[in-house]
């Protein structure tokens, strides 16, 4: 199991004792059957605050390490199929909670969806690796069919993700993506 599961169902398991603990100070058992409503209480209360936990609110954690890199990005792809170097403009919705991260690429011939990803520490910087499949527009799926890719992210420049990418037709690249800043109304 990866070490940060571990350490978030070690926090979910004390949070239940201290809950049950303070459960039990204030409304004592009179029987077994006060105590197993008590543990499940508990247990219903736990699994609520480590969903919300791991779903929004670890966003708001100053003491949570991973980069918070969810949002809208725009940017270029430069990329280099059969010795032809060309750049496309990409708009990008990365989506994330505490243990996934989904990205959406679109450019004006493709969407491309995540398969698999996961943000690695790698010299105290985290990098996000994931593993991609591409869907073409109709009238590009013939020069630019469907392919499967993996690309490398840089997370350490605030409001950028700076990486390269590879894909199954021995397509090479390089991404740079600037965060899209929210218009407050």
């Amino acid at each position: 199991m990866d070490d940060k599961v571990t350490k978030f169902i070690t926090k979910g398991l004390w949070l239940a004792l201290i809950l049950f603990v303070i459960r039990y100070l204030l409304w004592n058992f009179n029987s077994l059957y006060d105590f197993w409503g008590a543990a499940g209480e508990v247990i219903s209360v736990t699994i609520i605050i480590m969903g919300l936990y791991c779903s929004w609110w670890w966003r708001y954690n100053p003491l949570e390490k991973i980069p918070k890199i969810m949002g809208k990005y725009e940017g270029i792809i430069e990329y280099n199929y059969s010795g032809k170097l060309e750049k496309k403009k990409t708009f990008v919705i990365i989506k994330q909670t505490l243990f996934s991260t989904k990205v959406e690429i679109t450019t004006n011939e493709i969407t491309s969806n995540t398969i698999v990803s996961n943000l690695v520490d790698e010299n105290d910087e985290y990098v996000l690796y994931y593993t991609y499949i591409t869907n073409p527009k109709s009238k590009y799926s013939l020069e630019n069919p469907m392919q499967y890719g993996t690309c490398r992210l840089l997370t350490n420049v605030p409001n950028k993700l700076i990486g390269t990418y590879w894909t199954s037709r021995k397509t090479i690249g390089d991404i740079e993506l600037d965060k899209i800043k929210s218009k407050r109304r």
